[in-house]
């Protein structure tokens, strides 16, 4: 049987709506008319879609199978009657309140989807808040290693940053120390004797010193708590971020709930070590801030809807964002910014993203 079958055209590229080009700030040589002053878009203006088109089947078309086939079989005599399936019982449904995949309340639903989105992902932070126990181990665990470390040096000062002191932890996140005012030389001094304080001790296992990175640190995981800790030397920029991502936190209300699930989002992906090109907690929390700060200014509505908050920051930084010509910005009123302006672009890798460090002023 012939099946009748009409091509769609599926246009090569989707058209988006930019927004107006950003224009450079003018200096006392510049003139409107001078080619220095160059334009550029925030957004990407069109994306070309890679999926080869398929013939669809027309609504038209013949069916396979007819359902009348009354006049084409002759009666039979002497056939035997037909058995009546017997039906399995089924145990009767429970309505009880139970969690769906761990942790999503499947009690209540709703027909936005965008409203029953940011009902998961409310009940995904809380899924993945710690308990008084997890806290507890936690505080135990960093106790125990501070009074290593003061054993090693008596008068110098640790502290814990990161995202443990921002509260923005996952159950599997490493614990950030980092150890100031010691009075070494270098770093890797440090480390070794750490290293050491811990093998003996016992205390500690998978220890592995990183002395030739940018920040030297020591890795290991604890042996009661089995968390992974990272300890630093003279890293004052850290307790400083931390300080500056809380008082972010108690201004943005959905940051919190946004930045855990997208943490969780690149973690499942291998995305979120910025030593093998992912995106760091501090680097998506400053996204974060700058679309939430453009949302503010636009749609004052989606400010309290985590689904769609969550959607349009898959859309703006997955699908319409420059990133070739346009860097992000979180400070003042502006989001946006012209990478080759600030000395971000990189003609070998014109495609990084370019994160402009909230806590640095740029003149």
């Amino acid at each position: 049987m012939e099946v009748v079958q009409e091509n769609l055209q599926i246009p090569e590229k989707i058209e988006y709506t930019t927004l107006t080009p950003l224009p450079l700030p003018l200096t006392a040589d510049d003139s409107p008319d001078s080619d220095n002053h160059e334009q550029y878009s925030v957004f990407r203006n069109e994306i070309s879609l890679d999926t080869p088109q398929v013939n669809s089947v027309s609504s038209t078309a013949i069916d396979f199978f007819s359902l009348d086939v009354a006049d084409e079989i002759e009666p039979e005599d002497n056939l035997p009657e037909p058995v009546t399936p017997v039906e399995p019982k089924t145990p009767a449904i429970e309505h009880e309140v139970k969690l769906e995949n761990g942790w999503f309340r499947g009690d209540c639903k709703f027909k936005s989807p965008m409203l029953q989105l940011h009902k998961e992902i409310v009940d995904f932070c809380e899924f993945l808040s710690p308990t008084p126990e997890e806290k507890a181990k936690r505080d135990a665990a960093i106790e125990s290693v501070f009074e290593v470390i003061k054993h090693i040096w008596p008068h110098c000062q640790v502290e814990v940053f990161g995202s443990f002191r921002t509260g923005l932890y996952l159950p599997t996140s490493d614990i950030d120390v980092v150890i100031l005012k010691s009075g070494l030389p270098k770093p890797q001094i440090g480390l070794n004797a750490i290293s050491r304080s811990l093998s003996q001790r016992s205390m500690a296992k998978k220890i592995q010193v990183i002395g030739k990175a940018r920040v030297p640190i020591i890795k290991f995981v604890e042996r009661k708590s089995c968390l992974s800790f990272d300890i630093s030397f003279d890293l004052e920029n850290g307790p400083k971020a931390a300080e500056y991502i809380q008082d972010a936190v108690a201004k943005w209300p959905p940051l919190r709930p946004l930045c855990l699930i997208l943490k969780v989002f690149l973690q499942q992906r291998e995305l979120n070590e910025v030593y093998s090109g992912g995106i760091g907690s501090y680097a998506l929390l400053t996204m974060l801030m700058a679309m939430l700060r453009n949302v503010r200014q636009s749609q004052a509505s989606a400010e309290h809807n985590l689904g769609l908050l969550l959607v349009h920051f898959f859309d703006i930084y997955g699908r319409k964002l420059n990133t070739s010509d346009v860097g992000v910005d979180c400070n003042g009123e502006g989001t946006f910014f012209q990478k080759s302006s600030r000395g971000f672009y990189n003609k070998a890798r014109p495609l990084l993203l370019g994160i402009q460090d909230p806590q640095v002023l740029f003149d």
